[in-house]
């Protein structure tokens, strides 16, 4: 079965705000470098009409240089925007793109081209007409109207606008530019508020797989507290009853002893059915917590075969090893795809999340997973263009025994209200003798 899981692949390992911040950065740089072409065609001047005169080469530059200029003060201006903190929210809970911060060489950039048209005007040179100035420094402009929020870019594209209305341009020139310089300013502004957006639910899959491994180890904690905690109580009482029978030589003190190291064998038994993955242990619930898990993420998960492929006897093993699986998946990768094999007597889990370079070492979680696989079984992991793969062959084991718990295991019990009754009677005849 398939359990697609939500956001998009773009590739091993790459999340989305990886890939959308790319798509804005560039989307950035196209629009203002198309701004200048676009501005001077609302002019009614086309790149013919520049062309034919005896000077274009120099107009033909300038507007070059300024729509190279123009792109890379964007581009410049959005890398540090995305470099920077995720934005804050702001109304209605959403992410909230402020003013952004400009950089030296942004301002450079796009003053440049503008000093070379103002220094070609101060010299009074032929070629340079009002139209192709008008543009240079309404480019530069537009560039700074990006940094600021959106109602503030608007009225100043108007006003410039205005501007170029006092200076003569007509009616229907200013209105195509400045309907063009908006509607850059407002797309520019747009996928910057998207790519927020973005970034912030990407940073949210983050923090859920993050929060879905604390769970993990807090549901563990959970388990060892109710398969030791009622033990070890009545070790406690059980051993303090010894220790007081044995300071007054009564003979009981040696039974009082020999029941506590019987409770302590069969905590023993039980933690270790714990750590192995016996102590209710079901395949089947572990593969639906592990696609969960790893939905909750972000991450598509396929899923090859069935929990009842798998023998009864080496059921608990495989769903402990698909439960270390996910949850290394969760602490040590950034997969956008997992795969997970169940057969007779395997189990793969597959990511695309792995670094480059081989498989690192195996930590305590998986040498601690190869020793619950037992000597008939066997771990192997390798790693190779981005994917992790986590093959564990799985071997018969038999049922844990009371005598592999290094005695007879009694049953520990119910209640710590149980093993006072059990022990009241010493405990009163011991108090008789007291003088």
């Amino acid at each position: 079965m398939s359990v697609p899981g939500p956001g998009p692949r773009d590739g091993a390992g790459t999340r989305p705000w990886t890939v959308f911040r790319g798509y804005t950065v560039g989307s950035e740089a196209v629009l203002f470098l198309m701004l200048p072409a676009m501005l001077l065609a609302c002019l009614g001047v086309l790149p013919r009409d520049l062309a034919a005169g005896a000077d274009s080469p120099l107009l033909l530059t300038l507007l070059l240089a300024q729509s190279l200029a123009s792109a890379t003060a964007a581009v410049l201006v959005t890398l540090q925007w995305t470099d920077g903190p995720p934005s804050a929210p702001g109304r209605w809970s959403l992410p909230e793109v402020r003013v952004l911060a400009g950089t030296r060489w942004s301002l450079v950039a796009i003053c440049v081209p503008v000093a070379l048209g103002i220094a070609v005007v101060a010299t009074r040179h032929p070629a340079l007409g009002d139209e192709v100035l008008m543009v240079l420094v309404a480019s530069a402009i537009a560039v700074q109207l990006l940094r600021l929020p959106l109602p503030v870019s608007i009225i100043g594209s108007l006003v410039l606008g205005a501007v170029a209305a006092l200076l003569g341009v007509g009616p229907v020139a200013v209105s195509f530019g400045t309907g063009v310089l908006v509607g850059m300013i407002v797309t520019g502004r747009s996928s910057l508020w998207l790519a927020a957006l973005v970034r912030e639910l990407d940073e949210a899959r983050g923090v859920q797989a993050h929060l879905a491994v604390a769970e993990e180890r807090l549901r563990f904690a959970r388990d060892l507290h109710d398969v030791a905690g009622r033990d070890l109580s009545a070790i406690v009482v059980k051993a303090e009853l010894a220790s007081r029978l044995a300071e007054r030589a009564d003979p009981r003190a040696a039974a009082q002893g020999q029941e506590v190291a019987q409770i302590a064998r069969s905590t023993l038994a039980e933690m270790r059915a714990l750590v192995r993955g016996y102590h209710g242990a079901d395949l089947a619930t572990e593969l639906r917590g592990t696609v969960s898990l790893l939905r909750s993420a972000g991450i598509a998960v396929d899923v090859e075969g069935d929990p009842a492929d798998v023998p009864a006897e080496t059921a608990p093993v495989a769903a402990w090893v698909l439960r270390e699986a996910g949850t290394n998946v969760l602490r040590h990768g950034r997969p956008l795809n997992v795969r997970i094999a169940l057969a007779e007597r395997s189990i793969v889990v597959v990511n695309d999340g792995a670094g480059p370079g081989p498989a690192p070492e195996h930590g305590s979680g998986l040498q601690g997973l190869a020793a619950r696989l037992g000597p008939e079984g066997s771990l192997r992991t390798r790693q190779d263009e981005g994917r992790y793969l986590l093959e564990a062959r799985l071997a018969p084991v038999p049922p844990l025994s009371p005598t592999a718990a290094g005695g007879p295991a009694v049953p520990a019990p119910s209640s710590l209200a149980d093993a006072v009754t059990s022990v009241a009677p010493a405990s009163a005849s011991a108090s008789e003798e007291t003088p």
